[in-house]
């Protein structure tokens, strides 16, 4: 699956705003925010890129964090997420989003499906907005596979709980809120209380979490750093 050209469709379509949308996005929203942020995913590498842009994060986390041990009880572990996970050992190659998996098992697809989720969440796509974005999806160069999960997210967005039971690793919770970041405008308040759940959710030490917010804000600034 070409995810790179379904990040297109959904940024060129309106679905995303924040950082990942870009100024495609960010032109079709009232949020002053989203305008600013000029960079885009696309513009370092696409979806890809966003294993990069977190392993970095975690390495600013680990070069100045103590590890923080994952709570037993908290969400993540009952939705079997990132539950337990050892954020000392966590290596690149990890982190690493490929194209060639089944569909069913796709990181890629889940970050996708994030974006989605996180970008209903923040309020901006109504029934109304869904329905535009759908009609523009069919103009769109996607194959229909592609057409159809974008459109069964936008219909009925994953919930957080299920996004989590998904996650099977660390490095994939780590990337699943970066998506859910570069996704939205955090300062909407909306969108802010969605991922502090969201990174409770997830078990993300707090550490990384600011490292996380520092990499979205450097792609916002259209800042190489944040993939180097």
């Amino acid at each position: 699956m070409d995810f790179n050209k379904l990040l297109a469709g959904l940024t060129s379509s309106g679905v995303l705003g924040g950082v990942a949308g870009g100024a495609a996005a960010g032109a079709l929203m009232s949020n002053k925010k989203a305008r600013k942020h000029a960079g885009t995913l696309l513009q370092v590498g696409g979806l890809a890129a966003l294993g990069g842009v977190a392993w970095k994060a975690y390495q600013g986390y680990r070069s100045g964090q103590m590890v923080e041990p994952a709570s037993e009880s908290s969400p993540a572990s009952k939705a079997g997420g990132a539950a337990q996970a050892n954020w000392s050992e966590l290596t690149e190659p990890g982190f690493a989003i490929r194209e060639d998996e089944p569909a069913g098992e796709s990181r890629g697809l889940l970050l996708v499906q994030a974006m989605i989720a996180a970008a209903a969440a923040d309020g901006h796509l109504d029934s109304a907005e869904r329905g535009r974005i759908m009609a523009r999806l069919e103009q769109l160069d996607l194959a229909p596979r592609e057409k159809i999960l974008v459109m069964d997210a936008l219909q009925k967005p994953c919930s957080q709980a299920e996004l989590c039971a998904r996650v099977t690793c660390p490095e994939a919770a780590a990337e699943v809120y970066l998506s859910s970041l570069l996704a939205v405008d955090a300062d909407c308040a909306q969108a802010a209380l969605y991922l502090d759940t969201l990174a409770h959710r997830l078990e993300l030490p707090a550490g990384l979490v600011a490292q996380l917010q520092s990499a979205s804000q450097a792609l916002g600034d259209g800042s190489a750093r944040a993939v180097a």
